[in-house]
């Protein structure tokens, strides 16, 4: 009798892949209704040259969201929808809330006789700081609240900010590319090669504070946390945009990258560590219940030890008759549901919910589901 056949269940539900299409369907829009703004400039020649430019700075980004992301890699589908925030979403609420905050605001606040100069500092200054990391930081706030399941902490929120951030930045780069498109080689070394830490950068500082949201039983803790999120985000930025104002240029540079820089790693070294803690402790509980064995607890804490226990499933069911992949694929998806598991527990132990019905519901299902996927490592 032929053994039985194991498929991989659908890895997400309908309600993601709704959520997930209407968020990159509007993002898509978003860019198409800035696109013209782009064309308009420098041609169609001087467009593609520009996002080519533009686009060095952005494969950076997902060069570092791939090393930070690596022990609990998100959906691609999020990637996408968080790009598609930055690049389209957001450039356009940031479109036209600088050009309110330029047109209405600075002269309500500076008084109508205000200089031009004046108006155009407050508004790069103040204004750019206050609308676009508000813009930029909304999006982490949606899929914090609307792919839930899939944020974790401030690992999360620190990788959605960085794509977001570098979206925001693919699309505002080629703005000012193909407006001063004579001197986009000037403007490419002053953006990018003097100043690499820029909205990027900024917005994963605000996903950072926004991740430990997670651990808050009520959603309004959100607002809590939007404080340092805001403030923090706005500080780099205002730097970045007021600078040059009142520091020489080698100041500007040292002043906009150096400190920034040693803070973002900190930032994300403290995220990683904290990230592997929350899944060794949520772990802790179902070893000593015999749920999980403690080498499986081990085994994940390790992305060494995952692309072994990878390679030796392969093996193993590969010897037994099984096709190929199906090895490969269970023990990943059995890796993946140990980090849920675990960082589901640390959530619900930490906002005092253990014994609820929904956590209890959850761990169960993910219980079943690691048995079955256990169990097929013994099929063939």
């Amino acid at each position: 009798m032929a053994k039985p056949m194991w498929k991989p269940a659908r890895p997400h539900s309908s309600s993601f892949y709704l959520a997930v299409t209407t968020g990159i369907v509007v993002g898509v829009l978003a860019f198409l209704n800035v696109l013209p703004m782009l064309l308009e400039a420098a041609g169609a020649s001087g467009f593609f040259a520009s996002a080519l430019l533009a686009a060095i700075p952005l494969a950076v980004t997902f060069v570092f969201v791939y090393y930070i992301d690596r022990f609990e890699p998100e959906p691609k589908w999020l990637y996408l929808f968080a790009l598609l925030w930055g690049g389209g979403v957001a450039v356009v609420l940031a479109l036209g809330g600088n050009t309110w905050w330029q047109a209405e605001l600075a002269p309500a606040v500076l008084g109508r006789d205000a200089s031009e100069h004046d108006i155009m500092r407050f508004t790069t200054s103040i204004g750019a700081p206050v609308v676009e990391e508000f813009v930029k930081g909304l999006g982490i706030i949606v899929m914090l609240f609307a792919f839930r399941k899939y944020f974790n902490g401030p690992v999360d929120g620190i990788v959605f900010g960085a794509i977001i951030g570098g979206g925001f930045a693919f699309t505002e780069n080629i703005l000012y590319f193909t407006a001063y498109y004579d001197q986009i080689n000037l403007l490419f070394k002053l953006r990018y090669i003097d100043g690499p830490l820029s909205h990027d950068a900024y917005t994963a500082f605000f996903g950072f504070f926004i991740g430990f949201a997670v651990y808050s039983r009520s959603r309004a803790a959100v607002l809590g946390w939007l404080i340092p999120a805001m403030f923090g985000s706005m500080f780099f930025h205002f730097l970045n945009n007021d600078g040059l104002y009142w520091m020489s240029y080698d100041e500007y540079k040292f002043v906009n990258n150096v400190p920034f820089a040693i803070l973002i790693i900190a930032m994300v070294l403290y995220s990683r560590k904290h990230e592997v803690a929350a899944v060794r402790n949520g772990l802790i509980p179902y070893v000593n219940s015999g749920w999980i064995a403690a080498h499986e607890a081990s085994m994940v804490l390790s992305l060494r030890e995952r692309e072994n226990a990878i390679n030796w499933a392969e093996r193993s069911t590969r010897s037994q008759g099984a096709p190929s992949g199906i090895g490969r694929r269970a023990m990943k998806s059995f890796q993946r549901e140990l980090v849920q598991l675990a960082h589901e527990r640390t959530r619900h132990e930490r906002v005092r919910t253990l014994g609820s019905a929904k956590y209890l519901a959850n761990a169960n299902d993910h219980l079943a589901f690691i048995g079955q996927l256990r169990s097929v490592f013994s099929l063939y």
